[in-house]
């Protein structure tokens, strides 16, 4: 009888290893899968044609941005009375 706790105690120590090393090993694939794809933009995708097309407009995003803080539409136009 004591071998077969032993045994079994044995076996959830490695099933509980070869599951933290899965679980290590899946957390580093998706994050070189994240870092493969860090800051390549097609050169004929969507993302570059919009790009183009604010460049061109000169778009700026703190132009757009409502912020009070940062004075978007007028300077205090965005306070109700």
């Amino acid at each position: 009888m004591p071998e077969r706790a032993a045994e079994r105690g044995w076996l959830r120590r490695v099933a509980f290893v070869l599951s933290a090393l899965a679980l290590t090993f899946a957390f580093f694939v998706s994050l070189s899968g994240i870092a493969s794809t860090q800051g390549t933009i097609r050169p004929d995708g969507q993302a570059a044609a919009i790009a183009a097309r604010q460049a061109a407009q000169g778009d700026d995003a703190a132009d757009r941005h409502d912020c009070p803080h940062r004075g978007g539409r007028a300077r205090g136009a965005s306070r109700r009375v």
